[in-house]
């Protein structure tokens, strides 16, 4: 091998290595792991909104809302 060729080698082998020791890939580390820690975040609360308990909201009492958007009160049970 020619010096030239492993100056190349020693080149490729060390622009092959993370730089995780830096301070540069230190940040971007802690940047990729904060946008993950954010994407379960936001995924857990998309999961519990598909299978957590159910409430009722307004727009689940559309359809009983009187002029003043209150909700409209039970009807009276029929008499017996």
């Amino acid at each position: 091998m020619s010096t030239s060729e492993i100056a190349d080698n020693k080149w490729e082998l060390e622009a092959s290595r993370p730089p995780i020791a830096t301070t540069g890939g230190i940040i971007q580390i802690v940047v990729v792991a904060l946008f993950a820690c954010l994407f379960v975040w936001m995924m857990s609360f998309s999961l519990q909104g598909i299978f957590g308990a159910k409430r009722e909201t307004l727009a689940d009492q559309y359809g009983r809302l009187t002029v003043d958007g209150k909700p409209a009160p039970a009807a009276a049970p029929a008499p017996h």
